[in-house]
């Protein structure tokens, strides 16, 4: 067990600093990009925060194969000290007001540092998860994976209501919004310090001996799995960023609702996060061939649209609250399809990398996008719903994928059943 505390803690630690960065994208525009007018204050915050999920491919490839040539260990140690520079960069870099055009560079700097190390923690740590757990537990273990966002978001979500409850808005402004980032640094030397005493689960007489002969592994015989593995994950990756997180400032900005209710974004996602994933991984453990298990990617087409329809009209914070944690379960519930069987999928020579380009590519193109989008038709047109479209067209392309995967993993199983 303390393989996986120590595995799932840069992954919390990841998590709790994009939800921290998202909660407080208005006070982070206002201290970077004093200029500007509020609506573009908070378009320059969060294609900040977009400016990280550039850098994801590139982690993802470069770490994620150092980690089907060197092992799961040494790359897990690597991304988790470059996840704690990012966050201590972003902690401490001082405003516009003091250093000018250096402070928003800085700022970048420690996205682009944060990103690097999220795009290669994904692969090694998803795939040493499941190389790690014994037979009838891998369900349960890397649901861990996805346990720990929800930590991280109630943390998060915590923190974030109580230093906005504590502070007068002009505390919060000028150095309130750092103290959830400081926080976040209390993790890293313990996390570094386990990770360097990890077991190896990468078989070494199988391992790939090169890039080129990683690269020919990929695409002579798994290039259609990984782009639908691709696929599958576009749809809840833009949940994440829109539900998880843009929703923060969707309530305060298009609902008016207080900005202590809006902060409960993060332990409603949190919460259900959490129960909701260890309850899927323990199904998946003893159901591994139902057909339910891609169900609830259907059932997330069929609600957005009804869900922000009755939080427009309702207008209160317990219904935004209670979409917010429907649309999260639907998203969680499908995680033993995106934390098994996609990894299974691959050999274990070149999992890392292909499970790295599953996550990062996706979360590049869509997730960092994600709030910049949505903030972006906000400017554009009048008509709250358009997030709700957005997740709708996500989602759909997203059940295609995984409808489509699913049935080639059948498909397999059954040869091998009848082998």
């Amino acid at each position: 067990m303390r393989d996986v505390v120590a595995v799932v803690a840069g992954n919390a630690l990841e998590f709790y600093d994009f939800t921290v960065y998202a909660f407080f994208s208005v006070f982070i525009g206002r201290a970077f990009f004093p200029s500007f007018s509020p609506a573009t204050q908070i378009i320059a915050s969060v294609a900040v925060f977009g400016v990280g999920f550039v850098a994801r491919p590139v982690g993802g490839v470069i770490i994620g194969a150092y980690a089907d040539r060197r092992g799961r260990k040494a790359a897990l140690t690597l991304t988790f000290g470059m996840m704690a520079l990012g966050t201590a960069i972003i902690a401490f870099t001082p405003t516009y007001a003091h250093i000018g055009i250096f402070a928003p560079l800085l700022v970048v700097v420690g996205r682009l540092l944060q990103g690097l190390s999220a795009g290669g923690e994904a692969g090694p740590a998803t795939s040493y998860l499941l190389e790690t757990a014994a037979a009838g537990r891998r369900g349960l273990y890397t649901s861990w994976q996805l346990a720990t966002q929800g930590i991280a978001a109630l943390m998060g979500g915590l923190v974030g209501y109580t230093v906005s409850s504590l502070l007068s808005a002009d505390a919060l402004a000028a150095w309130g919004w750092r103290i959830p980032f400081m926080l976040g640094l209390l993790i890293a030397p313990l996390g570094i310090y386990i990770r360097r005493r990890l077991h190896e689960t990468l078989d070494v007489t199988h391992a790939v001996t090169s890039n080129r002969e990683l690269l020919r592994g990929i695409v002579d015989t798994h290039m259609t799995e990984l782009v639908l593995a691709c696929c599958v994950l576009i749809g809840p990756t833009i949940t994440v960023y829109v539900v998880g997180h843009y929703m923060t400032t969707y309530g305060i900005r298009v609902l008016h609702l207080p900005t202590s209710t809006s902060m409960l974004v993060g332990f409603v996602t949190g919460g259900v996060g959490i129960v909701a994933s260890l309850a899927a991984g323990v199904y998946f453990d003893r159901f591994p061939r139902s057909r339910l298990l891609i169900v609830p990617q259907f059932l997330s087409i069929l609600a957005v649209v009804p869900m922000f329809t009755w939080v427009l009209h309702a207008g209160t914070g317990g219904v935004f609250l209670g979409m917010v944690g429907f649309l999260t379960l639907l998203r969680v519930l499908m995680s033993p399809f995106h934390l098994c069987v996609i990894p299974e999928i691959f050999p274990q020579a070149i999992r890392s990398t292909c499970v790295s380009i599953c996550y990062s590519v996706p979360t590049t193109l869509f997730g960092g996008t994600a709030q910049l989008v949505v903030a972006w038709l906000a400017t554009i047109t009048p008509n709250p719903m358009a997030p709700a479209w957005y997740l709708l067209v996500a989602n759909a392309i997203s059940f295609g994928a995984v409808f489509a995967l699913d049935r080639r993993r059948r498909a397999r199983l059954a040869a091998g059943a009848s082998a």
